[in-house]
């Protein structure tokens, strides 16, 4: 079981949206450079983590029974006596944001080899390096539990949410 908390503002995924030029012959997508360096944060988080025993033993195919259970407790602002939190976002874009971010990160990430064009010339950085490919230890459709949680809260320092990964099968069966 692997178990962290993360303290700042949960924010919901956002998904790239199409954008078409005057004449609707071309489209390029769009993703909202807010949620990028959002979602960029939470990877550099989760990279912390990437020599954690408990998390890797979680990543392993062959430590895996039958899949990962997630918990994520969300804590959000707002005013108010009722204890949990009602309003927008949406509890399962909160949950995607943090979860492609733990599956994007370090922790579940192996290099692959180099990216090639279709004629076979290695694609490289602004900086003139390879560009390294990689490949997931796991996929996500490997998430086959989850509980998700929003609390309301007093105070902006106490905003975050806390994640909490286990193997389902292997504990119950112990």
């Amino acid at each position: 079981m692997f178990k962290v908390t993360w303290e700042g503002r949960p924010r919901p995924a956002e998904r790239p949206r199409a954008r078409f030029s005057a004449d609707k012959k071309s489209y390029y997508l769009y993703n909202p450079p807010t949620y990028q360096e959002y979602q960029k944060t939470l990877v550099e988080f989760f990279d912390k983590y990437q020599e954690d025993e408990s998390l890797k033993e979680l990543f392993d195919k062959k430590q895996l029974v039958y899949g990962l259970s997630v918990k994520l407790i969300f804590r959000i602002k707002h005013k108010g006596k009722i204890p949990f939190y009602g309003l927008r976002p949406d509890i399962d874009n909160l949950y995607k944001a943090v979860v492609d971010s733990l599956f994007m990160s370090a922790v579940n990430q192996i290099e692959n080899g180099y990216w090639v064009d279709k004629n076979g010339e290695f694609i490289l950085d602004a900086d003139g390096n390879k560009t390294i490919k990689y490949k997931q230890k796991i996929d996500d459709s490997r998430v086959i539990h989850t509980e998700l949680l929003k609390l309301r809260i007093d105070s902006e320092a106490e905003e975050g949410f806390t994640i909490t990964v286990r193997n389902v099968g292997k504990e119950d069966i112990e």
